[in-house]
């Protein structure tokens, strides 16, 4: 239970910053859009790339104006998390998080 709720609260706060993108974009596919964000933030972050070069290489990307909104929060989101759950497990988690708050 504890595991849980503390996972939760990792991908809580970006939902947060993002609603009005995800708002915009409810389901699944708002949901995949943003945690492939999620999962190129971190790729670029474990390649050594700054937040700002991160943020604009994902919104100059495939991102689509729908989601563009969404870029620097996610990306500034995954820049503060620990270097040990920077894997694909995060934009994972991500996905499955916003799956269920959209009900």
């Amino acid at each position: 239970m504890q595991t849980s709720l503390r996972r939760f609260s990792l991908f809580a706060i970006p939902f947060l910053v993002a609603a009005p993108a995800l708002a915009q974009n409810a389901g699944s596919e708002g949901c995949a859009a943003t945690a492939r964000i999620v999962a190129g933030a971190v790729e670029m972050r474990v390649d050594g790339a700054d937040k700002s070069t991160a943020a604009r290489a994902l919104a100059a990307g495939d991102v689509g104006a729908k989601y563009a909104d969404a870029v620097v929060p996610l990306v500034e989101w995954v820049y503060t998390l620990p270097t040990h759950q920077l894997t694909d497990e995060a934009a994972s988690a991500f996905n499955d998080a916003c799956l269920a708050q959209m009900g």
